[in-house]
């Protein structure tokens, strides 16, 4: 099977079924083998009966769920350890980063060698238009984490992301976060790794529209605290890698 999209969700009946099937259609236009796989957080809504009716009569799409909410990381490296793509890539369910910008992925992965290759928000071709307060606590995390973890990357945190399997399956083991902080987590020890990574610009759309998940206060102490704890385990993994 050539890709694996991932999408992460909790309490998302309002909108799964519209993702479900806008992801579908796009995908149907690639001459590819996929999977869609939702990577159900214990959703205690109606998502699970929805994805489940759908299931029945879309043989592209399965469910893969934590039995209760342990966090979007969790979710996340739940469903990468059971997808069997050769690229494996995840979007947000809530689409709000333009579909478009998946070939680009594709062909930065599949003819120009990275082993990663994600969106951003914060490089120069990127359509972003966020409610102010978002976009400085966005680029101010990102200013952080490359501040401290001596990281290239510009958006950690852009829902629009694509993994060589070999790359992702690696990278795994080392990873502890459950929450919001996964995504710096697997980026910052991919570089430590030494896996080449492409940023491309992203378009933000519709986010306006949406209700958003992003609780600032509470997820800013929470990614911070995720901050100090990379920047405190740093050296040992390097030096442990160093050892390998």
């Amino acid at each position: 099977m050539k890709y694996s999209i991932i999408l992460p969700a909790y309490n998302e009946e309002k909108i799964i079924e519209g993702t479900i099937m806008k992801v579908l259609d796009f995908m149907r236009e690639f001459d590819k083998d996929f999977e869609l796989i939702i990577a159900n957080d214990g959703s205690i809504d109606s998502t699970t009966k929805i994805i489940g009716r759908i299931s029945e009569s879309m043989p592209e799409l399965r469910m893969v769920s934590n039995i209760k909410n342990l966090g979007r990381g969790a979710a996340l490296s739940n469903a990468f350890g059971r997808a069997k793509g050769e690229i494996l890539i995840y979007i947000d369910a809530d689409l709000a980063i333009d579909l478009e910008l998946f070939p680009r992925l594709m062909a930065a992965i599949e003819t120009e060698g990275a082993d990663i290759a994600i969106g951003s928000k914060h490089i120069k071709g990127s359509q972003v238009e966020y409610p102010l307060l978002r976009r400085i606590a966005s680029k101010g995390y990102a200013f952080l984490a490359t501040l401290l973890l001596s990281s290239s990357v510009w958006d950690f945190q852009c829902g629009f992301k694509a993994f060589r399997r070999e790359a992702i399956q690696k990278i795994l083991p080392f990873v502890r976060e459950k929450g919001w902080s996964w995504d710096t987590e697997v980026l910052v020890k991919a570089e430590w790794m030494g896996y080449k990574i492409k940023e491309l610009p992203a378009k933000v759309v519709n986010v306006f529209e949406r209700e958003s998940k992003v609780h600032l206060l509470r997820d800013i102490r929470r990614m911070g605290g995720g901050l100090l704890a990379l920047w405190l385990e740093k050296r040992n993994f390097t030096s442990s890698l160093a050892q390998r």
